[in-house]
Formats: C-alpha cells, structure tokens, sequence
C-alpha cells in the first residue's frame, strides 16, 4: 500500500513538472488567476448578472402578459435554460436600446 501511495506521488510530481514546462512555453498568456484578478475587483471573477421574469417584469415595468407578448413578437429575446426564460443584464439592456431605436419599446 505504501508503494502505491509513493507511486502516485511521482506521478504527481510528474504531471506537476509539465504543467510548469507547458506554461513557460505558451508565450504572453497570463496564468489563469492572473486574467480573472485582471477582470474583477479584489482578484474575484465578475460574472454577468442573471435576471428571471419577475425580475425583468420589475424593471421594465410591464404586465406578465405584456413580457410574454413580446418575447412571442421578438422584442424581447431571452436566454432559456430548460423551460425559463433568463436574461443577462447586458442583454436586456441592448435590446431595450435596439427597440428605442426602431421605436418599438
């Protein structure tokens, strides 16, 4: 049992040395940690907000049949995972933009 725990810390240290040497060899990307520490505050990754139905409907300010109608009519284009509909905050706000402009919403 004892030179299989020794065996699988060779390997280890193995897999350890050529993920080092693999990273030296890439030229100009940054560790991982390195580009999520660029991307958020505080070395923590920012993750685009997630908005429900009741969320969108909230901000919008509009009836669930409303909401409903213009998802049918493409005004509005969410994100479906399973049978919910989700919207990124980003997104909302481009369509809501790209309506005003067509003069739709």
């Amino acid at each position: 049992m004892l030179s299989l725990i020794k065996r699988i810390c060779q390997y280890l240290e193995i897999i350890i040395n050529l993920l080092e040497e693999s990273s030296k060899r890439v030229n100009g990307s940054l560790p991982v940690q390195t580009q999520y520490q660029a991307q958020g505050e505080k070395g923590e990754f920012q993750h685009p907000e997630l908005l429900d139905i009741q969320q969108v409907i909230e901000i919008l300010n509009i009836s669930t049949a409303t909401y409903y109608r213009w998802v049918r009519q493409g005004e509005l284009i969410p994100r479906r995972k399973g049978k919910r509909h989700y919207f990124y905050k980003e997104d909302l706000s481009q369509q809501l933009e790209e309506g005003r402009r067509r003069g739709r919403i």
